[in-house]
């Protein structure tokens, strides 16, 4: 795939008319309902970019690591470069140096990659930080079990969907935000920093309902295909990645037909 730029708005009609959306006013639900529609098309593409499928195989194969007699061994097999009995930033620092390896050896950073690893190592700190009893009196045992829980189907099916969500959230927004920051001040769509404030949570929450089948067919996709094979592989991740943005467009384009 090609570098997939992400600061501004792309020049699509689609695009435009987003713009028309916010300049006249629109409620944030239709501004919303047309930023996804118009990110359709270039989210389907970015799905393929193999940093962002090095992500979705992380995301899988680290609590699969966690149930390994080594930890640490366990890591390292995914080129995630640990000392034994890791702690959470220590995991997080070494997954982050991986992939930037990983982009390197691309030879190019495309955004939507970069937007995925962000995406990726906010996620798992988030998520195995709520399952520690606290992250600074945390041992390795207790960053081993929180990462560990995650192999479970029906937990690995929330922690996919947080990443989705961040992943869908962050990328709307790297979109947006530019195009939103020309519209505050008197006179505009928002009078303050504080309504536009309420157009981001607005649009989080929007990615949070798109991704609502992301925890209804991850953990089955994610039991059965451990339990086949042991691990997910680069292709396996490539196929859910596709998969998972696509099932996002249905319900996207579902919630639009309801709202209609």
């Amino acid at each position: 795939m090609g570098h997939i730029h992400l600061g501004v708005l792309p020049s699509s009609k689609k695009w435009r008319e987003v713009v028309a959306l916010l300049e006249d006013g629109l409620p944030d639900e239709e501004v919303l309902q047309a930023s996804a529609l118009a990110a359709e098309r270039d989210l389907d593409r970015a799905a393929h970019d193999p940093l962002f499928v090095e992500c979705v195989r992380l995301l899988a194969m680290i609590p699969q690591a966690a149930r390994s007699p080594d930890f640490g061994q366990g890591l390292r097999d995914l080129d995630i470069a640990v000392a034994s009995s890791p702690d959470l930033l220590q995991i997080l620092s070494a997954t982050g140096r991986h992939l930037d390896l990983v982009a390197r050896s691309l030879g190019h950073r495309s955004d939507f990659g970069e937007l995925a690893r962000k995406a990726l190592l906010s996620t798992l700190s988030s998520a195995m930080t709520d399952a520690m009893p606290s992250l600074f009196e945390a041992t390795p045992s207790d960053v081993r079990d929180a990462a560990r829980g995650f192999a479970q189907s029906a937990r690995f099916s929330s922690l996919a969907r947080s990443f989705y969500t961040r992943l869908l959230s962050d990328t709307l927004h790297s979109w947006l935000d530019r195009t939103l920051s020309a519209h505050v001040g008197d006179g505009l769509r928002f009078r303050s920093m504080e309504a536009r404030s309420g157009f981001d949570a607005a649009l989080t929450q929007y990615c949070f309902e798109a991704t609502r089948i992301i925890r209804e067919f991850a953990g089955g996709w994610y039991g059965k295909t451990v339990y086949r094979d042991g691990a997910i592989s680069t292709q396996q991740a490539t196929v859910f990645g596709a998969v998972a943005f696509k099932k996002i467009s249905e319900e996207l384009r579902h919630k639009r037909g309801a709202d209609d």
